[in-house]
């Protein structure tokens, strides 16, 4: 009987691996496979198979968007979350084609609510995300920042300067 009951749990552990494997895949299916930016580079080592972290890239309007995002949750919750995320920034800035990163942070935080159903008192979700947003103007040399409780890091002149991000998580 403990053998049996091994062998089960193994190939019950086999399953949820693959399964998580293969949501692994489609996750990295939605981040740039290429940093499209010069003299720019990426470290992303999620913790686990599947992540809540995920970075965002795009260029549109004159303007290099790059975002670094923390969802709620770790493993699969947070990867579910970066993918709502992921597809929303899309959309509000391809779709809908805001591309002031504070007024973007506001139409993410009403999507990810209404995708949630976070505005149904019923329904209690608190998930979201804390989030860094930049927009950079090569041609002005102008950097716009937002922030979703995450900061911005500037170095000038050989000194660190941190800009808060607002208190509020999407």
């Amino acid at each position: 009987q403990v053998v049996a009951q091994k062998e089960e749990l193994a190939e019950k552990n086999k399953d949820i691996t693959d399964s998580i494997q293969y949501a692994k895949r489609i996750q990295f299916a939605i981040l740039p496979p290429d940093v499209p930016f010069k003299d720019t580079f990426i470290l992303f080592k999620p913790k686990d198979i599947v992540s809540g972290d995920f970075y965002w890239l795009l260029e549109m309007g004159g303007k290099e968007f790059i975002a670094a995002v923390d969802c709620t949750g770790h493993g699969v919750p947070g990867a579910f979350m970066s993918i709502i995320g992921h597809n929303m920034l899309n959309k509000i800035v391809k779709e809908y084609g805001i591309i002031k990163p504070s007024e973007i942070l506001k139409h993410l935080d009403i999507e990810v609510t209404k995708t949630l159903h976070q505005q149904d008192e019923t329904v209690r979700v608190l998930d979201g995300m804390d989030m860094t947003l930049v927009a950079y103007q090569k041609d002005k040399n102008l950097v716009e920042f937002a922030g979703a409780i995450n900061p911005i890091y500037l170095v000038r002149n050989g000194e660190l300067h941190e800009t808060k991000g607002d208190r509020l998580a999407i």
